[in-house]
C-alpha cells in the first residue's frame, strides 16, 4: 500500500529548503521519468480519480493543503492528508487515488516512475466493489 516519505529537511531562518533525489541515499525509492504538478483546483473540490497500470508515483504538496484517498486492489481504502512540503505520499501501481479537499493555494507536485503513456491509465475504479 501506499506510505508516507519523510524528506530531507534543512531547516534555515530565511526559509526551509526539502528536495527529492533517487539513487542509495536517496528518499524516491523509483529513478524519476517525469515530473509535473496540479494547481487550481477550486477550494473544496476534487480531482478526478485514477490508476496507473505500472507507474509508481510520490505526491508532495508544494502549496496549501488537500487529501489523497487510495484503493488499494484488496478495497482497502486510505485517506491521507498532504500539507507540508517535507513529505511524499507513494503511491503504487494500481492503486486507485483521487485528490479532495483542495485549499484554494494547493498545488500539488507527482514524481513519476515512467514517462506520460495514455495507455498506462485506467480512469474507472476497478476495486469500488471488492
Amino acid at each position: 500500500m501506499a506510505e508516507l516519505i519523510n524528506l530531507p529537511k534543512v531547516a534555515d531562518p530565511r526559509g526551509n529548503l526539502s528536495f527529492i533525489e533517487h539513487g542509495p541515499r536517496g528518499a524516491c525509492p523509483f529513478e524519476i521519468e517525469r515530473v509535473y504538478w496540479i494547481y487550481d483546483i477550486p477550494g473544496g473540490r476534487e480531482r478526478n480519480g485514477r490508476a496507473l497500470r505500472h507507474t509508481t508515483e510520490m505526491i508532495v504538496a508544494l502549496s496549501g493543503s488537500f487529501q489523497v484517498e487510495l484503493t488499494a486492489a484488496d478495497g482497502t481504502v486510505t485517506l491521507t492528508t498532504l500539507n507540508r512540503s517535507d513529505r511524499g505520499l507513494l503511491v503504487p501501481p494500481m492503486t486507485w487515488r483521487r485528490i479532495l479537499d483542495c485549499s484554494g493555494n494547493a498545488v500539488a507536485m507527482v514524481l513519476a516512475s515512467a514517462p506520460y503513456d495514455a495507455n498506462e491509465y485506467i480512469f474507472t475504479n476497478p476495486f469500488a466493489e471488492i
